[in-house]
């Protein structure tokens, strides 16, 4: 049975919410059955009946699945469904953070915590199979793409933050359904995670392909942080991009209004 079949024949089941309340969000625990450690939330004043976009969100290198409350709280606490699997690869010289792999190994694992995350989320949510979106940051950015220009006809839309275009061999195998993925490929101008010659690279990549790939490059004035810090700017475009794909209507990457920017600070247990 194809990944595609079995989200379409998920039904809506709710299991019983086991969570604790936080200032800006509602993080759900043990809401679905997964082996492996993941993160998932649930959005404020969730509705049961509401079929919501889902949000597999891929950490950062030397980082964790625990990266998602504060993605969340700056992303949006009430437009998603969202969760995180931990990436494979323990990162060197860092206690409890990991890291996203780049061997066919690494990616086919990827696959599978990103597609079980998704249809153990499909079963115990409410959540609208044809909404689901990957996104991620660095490296996980980076895998994030691979998966979904692989799997193109199965997911919404891609979001990619300061991720390098894959390296992986035949990242597109799957061409023709990838021309018509909706990819936001966001990067900071100076980043050491996607070099500036990275980002034109990729346009270049995206011409020639002919991929559906929004590009936005985010300067130095719009956040006093470093190259390499991810900040609400970032998500604040990544949530109008995926909300331009739900409602259908256009889509502004632009910032809104100009502000001061908060810079993500992750924490870990």
């Amino acid at each position: 049975m194809s990944r595609l079949t079995m989200l379409l024949e998920s039904n809506s089941t709710n299991f019983p919410l086991s969570a604790k309340s936080t200032p800006t969000a509602f993080l759900a625990e043990k809401t679905v059955k997964l082996d492996f450690p993941h993160r998932l939330f649930v959005p404020q004043s969730y509705e049961p009946n509401y079929p919501y976009p889902l949000v597999v969100w891929l950490h950062s290198d030397a980082s964790s699945e625990l990266e998602l409350d504060g993605i969340m709280a700056a992303l949006s606490i009430r437009n998603y469904i969202a969760i995180a699997p931990r990436a494979n690869l323990k990162s060197r010289g860092h206690q409890r953070r990991y890291r996203w792999g780049t061997s066919s190994t690494d990616c086919a694992v990827a696959e599978d915590l990103v597609w079980d995350s998704v249809q153990s989320a499909v079963e115990s949510l409410s959540i609208h199979p044809e909404r689901i979106f990957l996104a991620g940051f660095g490296g996980g950015a980076t895998m994030a793409q691979w998966i979904g220009l692989k799997y193109a006809s199965q997911v919404a839309g891609v979001v990619s933050l300061s991720g390098a275009f894959p390296k992986t061999q035949r990242v597109l195998s799957n061409w023709k359904n990838a021309r018509e993925l909706d990819v936001l490929f966001g990067q900071r101008q100076g980043s050491n995670l996607c070099s500036d010659d990275a980002f034109l690279r990729t346009v270049k990549t995206s011409y020639q392909s002919c991929l559906n790939y929004k590009f936005v490059q985010f300067r130095d004035e719009e956040c006093k942080s470093s190259s390499d810090e991810l900040d609400s700017s970032m998500l604040e475009c990544a949530n109008r991009f995926m909300m331009s794909l739900v409602t259908g209507t256009e889509l502004q990457l632009s910032p809104e209004t100009p502000c001061e920017k908060e810079c993500m600070e992750f924490g870990f247990n």
